[in-house]
């Protein structure tokens, strides 16, 4: 029992970690003028009035894509091409015709420097920028005189130039590069409003128009922080839940619980290199993520596409989820990670071919690093409650992992059975027997997971 509250506190050291990196880094209390603020950016005019809505239009340069970025097209695309045109927006700078800065802007909401100089070839960067010093556009120079505080992230990689006769030759009608920007802002309670989502796609269509929204990046440091208090959390919560199930390995009578519970026991050293080998690998394609961020991109915006669009598995979930009802989605939940995330993909691929299973668990390990990785301020602030279902959503996966490795174990163990046949039978029950115990830990993944995100999109006013 003391190593289980050990091991609990560890885990929970870890959590707190977590928590201080994103709310001592990164989290800007208070309000915010431009909270609630995004963007659509595309060609011509939205296809009906957006009664009800405030907008305003912006014409909107894109800058070339950057080389590293560029070289990441063909992996968006494979995804579809509107995720490959959402892709290119996230990393493509951007220069904004904006003819009122200074009635929008005013010097509090600036990190350094001033606003533009009317007429002048001065521009305002966003947060998120590469310069800070000036930028060459076809061929003018423009000077950066100051950078947009984080919290105006609708701009973070945007450079805004006042009206000037100059300025308007650089958003020529004949120019490819040059589309409109829509920028709406929504009170917090309308973005929860269905009708109001579905008036938007109405008014802005795939493919003529893309939702912009943009990404910035955590700092290093917070980064840091942040992933130790998350090795803490997986490695702590993982041997907390071993040591739970050897103290009830002892207490429950239940032969379809107990015999399981054994076996992890029995084979703790197994077991536990599992568990580690697997948020190990989650871990470290986070490090990659981390430092390749236009890989992770690809898939994140590939992933949103897929939600968006209710099409697939993340689309049926993503709709279990908008429905705001955490029974249902809890259940949806639950019906895609035991059938077919454990049942289909782990057990039966390792009773055929014993313990193939694992190579399906090593390559979700690696998906989620790549995409969960706390890269961005959005995804930092997600993952702090989140990391209590990577736990234990992770740990139920390697527990079906485990028992298909068993079958391995069983058919070369002589002290398993007399004979081949036997054990393999022995194996096939206790993988019966085993799965009991990954329904349990799934199902309270499952309602944690629907509790907290749900919880999370009312919070956000989503």
């Amino acid at each position: 029992m003391k190593r289980l509250i050990s091991w609990l506190f560890v885990s929970v050291m870890g959590l707190a970690l977590m928590a201080f990196s994103y709310y001592k880094y990164q989290y800007e209390p208070g309000e915010n003028p431009w909270d609630n603020v995004f963007m659509y950016i595309g060609a011509g005019d939205p296809n009906c009035e957006l009664e009800g809505l405030e907008y305003t239009r912006r014409p909107v340069r894109l800058l070339p894509l950057p080389g590293r970025a560029q070289s990441f097209t063909q992996i968006a695309k494979s995804f579809g091409a509107h995720v490959e045109r959402s892709y290119r927006l996230a990393f493509q700078e951007k220069v904004i015709l904006y003819s009122d800065i200074s009635v929008d802007f005013t010097s509090d909401m600036l990190d350094w420097g001033q606003l533009p100089a009317s007429g002048m070839d001065e521009v305002l960067a966003g947060f998120s920028t590469s310069s800070r010093d000036q930028i060459t556009v076809d061929g003018r120079v423009l000077k950066v005189t100051g950078q947009l505080k984080k919290g105006v992230s609708v701009f973070a990689n945007s450079y805004l130039i006042g009206e000037s006769a100059s300025a308007r030759e650089l958003f020529g009608p004949d120019e490819e590069v040059v589309q409109d920007a829509y920028i709406l802002r929504l009170p917090k309670e309308q973005l929860e409003d269905s009708e109001i989502g579905e008036q938007l796609k109405g008014a802005f269509p795939k493919p003529r128009f893309t939702a912009y929204m943009p990404l910035i990046r955590t700092p290093p440091a917070a980064f840091a922080i942040y992933i130790g208090g998350l090795a803490l959390l997986l490695v702590g919560g993982c041997l907390a839940l071993f040591e739970l199930y050897c103290i009830l390995a002892d207490r429950i009578r239940n032969k379809w619980l107990r015999l399981p519970l054994a076996e992890i026991r029995k084979y703790k050293h197994l077991f536990i290199a599992m568990n580690l080998i697997y948020f190990g690998t989650v871990l470290l394609f986070m490090l990659l993520a981390y430092a390749v961020p236009e890989l992770q991109s690809c898939f994140l915006v590939g992933v949103s596409s897929q939600i968006e669009e209710g099409s697939g598995i993340l689309g049926i979930a993503g709709e279990a989820y908008m429905s705001r009802n955490i029974l249902r989605a809890a259940v949806t939940t639950f019906a895609i990670n035991f059938p077919f995330g454990s049942l289909l993909c782990i057990t039966l691929p390792s009773i055929i071919i014993p313990g193939a299973g694992v190579l399906v668990v090593g390559l979700r390990a690696t998906l989620w690093g790549l995409i969960l990785a706390p890269s961005f301020s959005e995804l930092s602030s997600m993952m702090v409650p989140h990391s209590v279902t990577l736990l234990f959503e992770g740990h139920g996966y390697v527990i079906a992992a485990f028992f298909g490795v068993l079958v391995l174990v069983y058919l070369f163990r002589k002290s398993e059975g007399p004979n081949v046949g036997i054990r393999y039978g022995r194996a096939l029950l206790m993988n019966v027997r085993g799965n009991l115990l990954v329904i349990i830990v799934l199902v309270i993944a499952a309602v944690y997971e629907a509790t907290e995100v749900i919880l999370m999109m009312l919070y956000a006013g989503r």
